[in-house]
């Protein structure tokens, strides 16, 4: 059964952490994709009459799906919080981390949004903060544009604290 755009992004809105754009922001994306973004998820728009319309099962399908990455960012932050790290990138809440060897890099979405860090490296050891050594040329984005976000000066990442060291 299809529902009016506009409840579907009411509904969206109503779920916890939802993206607050203006409901401007939705048409906008319609009229340029034909699909609205509610969460993760793109589903396809019509337009019946003078209205736009979403199938309610796609809307279902994207709440519910929007509900497990809460559920599972709620999991990951118990998770470090009890010093437990997992693989790959791994979102948590307000932020994320990333393990590489002996250290990981952990990050603040608002802090990188707003330009003020792009994360730091911490010890898997004794979970202190991590100091870099820094070796190599920039890298042509570094030199040319604007800083690659990747840190491709640092030669090695070290804690002074507990002595662990890693090449970059």
């Amino acid at each position: 059964m299809r529902i009016p755009l506009s409840e579907a992004v009411d509904r969206y809105q109503r779920e916890p952490h939802a993206y607050r754009n203006a409901y401007g922001w939705y048409l906008r994306s319609v009229r340029r994709c034909g699909t609205v973004s509610l969460g993760d998820h793109n589903i396809p728009t019509v337009k019946v009459g003078r209205q736009w319309m979403v199938e309610e099962e796609d809307v279902d399908r994207a709440l519910a799906a929007w509900r497990a990455r809460l559920a599972c960012a709620a999991q990951m932050t118990a998770d470090y919080k009890a010093r437990v790290l997992h693989q790959g990138a791994v979102r948590i809440e307000g932020g994320g981390y990333t393990v590489q060897g002996r250290f990981h890099f952990v990050w603040n979405d608002m802090s990188r949004a707003l330009h003020k860090s792009d994360g730091a490296w911490l010890c898997n050891t004794c979970w202190t903060l991590a100091s870099k050594e820094h070796g190599r040329e920039e890298c042509r984005r570094c030199r040319e544009w604007s800083p690659c976000g990747n840190d491709c000066t640092v030669t090695r990442i070290f804690c002074s604290t507990c002595r662990t060291s890693q090449p970059k």
